[in-house]
């Protein structure tokens, strides 16, 4: 995965004694416009950095900085250098990483977690779940992040794998690691892997009574600034200045192209079957 400035030593805070006093999850999928929501949230201050701190693609950097090769060990080390001086700390969780945060944490106590559908999860792993977060985040304030255009969604996904771009950031022009290929079946695959997380997530809500501040990326990407503010008065921040955003868009002619293929392909797919 590309550097990432936030992520590196430069961004951890002052050290933290013990556990944050409140923490902010962000619940959300990737491709769904997360990293400018956490940039939007670490720039107004107060809340910490939100990065998926439990996904693979930044916690084995963060472990070996931080000589966290355990979980427990790592959960420390995320408290001590990750909460901001007003004791808060905010984290990124897609629905895999809490998944696989639940089978370290206690492998007999969640089996099969990936393997069941959302209306087929008992409530009370949802519940046990909930009880692991806290633990590891205390006093968590919701927020779930959605991006509702499955297909484009599922487009972005496959070409920042395929290209090894995440993100695109003043002075980071990467070369890609090699060119988008258009993959009908890949591009289904992430539309109901995206689907079966967020459902998840609303069972999640559902069963544990959390409410959760709703963000699409639609409305982000439509109202930039507005959606912000609204998102920044909804978590006390201040003034709520939404800081002009850094990241660079990353759809583009190709991404665009991907889509009306695929649409157009499953138009004539849902077209030519009988009946």
């Amino acid at each position: 995965m590309s550097r990432y400035d936030l992520a590196d030593r430069e961004g951890d805070y002052p050290s933290w004694d013990g556990p944050p006093r409140q923490c902010l999850v962000v619940c959300s999928h990737p491709r769904s416009g997360s990293t400018l929501l956490g940039e939007v949230i670490h720039a107004a201050g107060s809340w910490g950095t939100p990065l998926e701190y439990f996904h693979r693609g930044f916690r084995p950097t963060l472990a070996a900085r931080w000589q966290a090769p355990t979980l427990p060990e790592y959960v420390r080390a995320l408290h001590r250098w990750r909460t901001d001086p007003t004791g808060r700390m905010s984290i990124k969780l897609f629905w895999p990483d809490l998944v696989e945060l639940a089978h370290e944490a206690d492998p007999a106590a969640f089996p099969e977690l990936l393997a069941r559908e959302a209306d087929a999860t008992p409530p009370q792993v949802y519940l046990d779940l909930a009880g692991l977060l806290e633990t590891v985040l205390p006093e968590p304030t919701f927020v779930h992040l959605v991006r509702r255009d499955r297909v484009r969604q599922a487009v972005s996904s496959l070409i920042a794998v395929q290209t090894g771009r995440f993100r695109v950031l003043p002075g980071t022009a990467e070369a890609p690691r090699s060119e988008p290929v258009y993959d009908r079946g890949r591009i289904e695959n992430l539309i109901g892997w995206s689907n079966w997380c967020h459902e998840h997530w609303l069972r999640f809500f559902s069963v544990t009574g959390r409410q959760p501040c709703v963000v699409t990326y639609e409305q982000f990407d439509r109202d930039y600034e507005g959606t912000g503010r609204r998102l920044l008065a909804h978590l006390g921040c201040g003034q709520g200045v939404v800081a002009p955003p850094r990241l660079r868009r990353q759809g583009d002619a190709t991404s665009e192209s991907f889509v009306l293929r695929f649409l157009r392909e499953r138009a004539e797919a849902q077209a030519a079957r009988p009946g």
